[in-house]
């Protein structure tokens, strides 16, 4: 199963959220531990300041009562009794009212004034940690929220600018084709892993037309090179067949004909299948591929029954489909000619096209390999048939590239050979690209 593809800007921003909660969840832990000790810090401060200021003013004759209130207790003890020197205590303060513990400071201290000796005692009410861990969250959480809305519109509006020069390459390298000779001309851009990108791609496409141009001479020149001598030859084997020779000369003098005629159709076919990776033949409108069909059954009618095959075919009308119109006629002809070729005596071929796919379905031997194989290049049903083992492959190398689906099975006698024209979304959205991507060359 495949996962879920995202944007280059999604990625980023996935990364960077998950970053910023890794980040505010740290920074919390160390504000909360900041707040909280600077909190302690701070109200330790006050109330030793305020026992010493307390401890002041009874030593210049203020009255005890005057001093005490809510937050501050002063109380006197033995004169012989040890002083107690300025210390804070963290401790708990029942409140009878709300029946719970509050959390409070509480600077303490003795001191002997006036013959006298008085504990002064202030303290004061501080917050507990869940109340500050409550309060960091709850502000963390705004700025999340605040980072969330802002980074997920400013990406959006950033990345038109910052990945414009990566969507242009894009659209030119789905543009870029083989069969064009041109290589790619990308704008210069002022990032510099997308300029580097640039270069390497305008040096690759360039060295690749280079090798294809090499590769289409070379192959050209190759099948016109074997297609002379191969006429020369299969003349010269037919003046001899006209010469008086013996029946045995005759028939070496047949199967070298027939495998001359054999390796003139391979050459033909791997030429064929050369300029298909190539894409050298590119859908640039839909055709009646209903017509095309029955062009071809005509073609073969009287092949079909010189072999005493019963053909039934159920065509519909107007059967639009985008391809190019001599891989129509090819398509057709390997099927139809597969159909007759594998066939048995006084056997059965079936034609049915509908909207959605063409079905041809003929009588024959078991395959002797897996039904699947048969797609492969040189791979034959019957070893010792006289066929070259491209036609399947053929058929299949121009359905993929125009995202139909073949599929080919053998059951009760049968063998059952459909082509599917209509895609799942996925084949759908690759065929529309295609179709751009032709239209732009245009």
């Amino acid at each position: 199963m495949k996962g879920i593809r995202l944007k280059l800007i999604d990625q980023f921003t996935l990364w960077f959220f998950a970053i910023t909660v890794v980040v505010l969840i740290a920074g919390g832990i160390i504000v909360f531990m900041s707040v909280q000790n600077e909190i302690i810090r701070e109200d330790s401060r006050r109330l030793k300041d305020t026992v010493h200021l307390v401890a002041t003013r009874l030593q210049q004759g203020a009255p005890v009562d005057q001093q005490q209130g809510y937050m501050v207790r002063i109380q006197e003890l033995a004169h012989t009794a040890p002083l107690i020197p300025l210390q804070v205590v963290d401790t708990l303060f029942w409140f009878p009212s709300h029946e719970h513990y509050e959390r409070q400071l509480m600077a303490v201290a003795s001191y002997k004034i006036r013959g006298k000796h008085y504990h002064i005692a202030a303290s004061n009410l501080v917050a507990e940690p869940d109340e500050i861990a409550e309060g960091i969250a709850k502000s963390l959480s705004w700025i999340f929220i605040l980072l969330l809305v802002l980074v997920g519109i400013l990406s959006r509006l950033l990345s038109r600018k910052l990945l414009a020069p990566f969507h242009e390459t894009l659209i030119a390298i789905r543009g870029f084709s083989l069969s064009g000779q041109t290589p790619l001309h990308l704008k210069d851009t002022q990032i510099r892993e997308f300029e580097q990108l640039n270069r390497f791609l305008e040096a690759m496409t360039q060295k690749a037309v280079i090798d294809y141009q090499s590769l289409k001479e070379f192959t050209e020149n190759a099948s016109h090179e074997l297609q002379t001598p191969l006429a020369v030859i299969r003349g010269k084997l037919e003046l001899l067949m006209d010469s008086p020779i013996t029946d045995q000369q005759a028939l070496l003098v047949q199967a070298a004909l027939d495998s001359i005629e054999k390796l003139s159709k391979t050459n033909e076919a791997l030429t064929l299948l050369t300029r298909l990776d190539n894409r050298e033949y590119q859908a640039t409108e839909s055709i009646d591929i209903s017509r095309h069909l029955s062009n071809g059954i005509f073609r073969l009618q009287e092949l079909f029954e010189l072999k005493g095959l019963h053909l039934d075919y159920e065509l519909a009308d107007n059967v639009r489909v985008w391809l190019h119109p001599v891989l129509a006629d090819i398509l057709l002809n390997n099927l139809l000619s597969n159909a007759m070729r594998h066939n048995i005596p006084d056997g059965k071929v079936t034609i049915i096209l509908t909207e959605a796919s063409l079905l041809i379905q003929n009588t024959g031997l078991h395959p002797q390999i897996a039904t699947e194989q048969l797609f492969q290049r040189f791979k034959k049903s019957n070893p010792s048939q006289n066929s070259t083992g491209l036609g399947l492959a053929i058929v299949k190398q121009i359905c993929d590239l125009n995202s139909f689906r073949v599929s080919y099975q053998y059951s009760q006698g049968w063998h059952r050979i459909e082509v599917v024209f209509r895609k799942d979304k996925s084949g759908q959205r690759k065929a529309n690209l295609e179709r751009k991507k032709v239209l732009n060359e245009e």
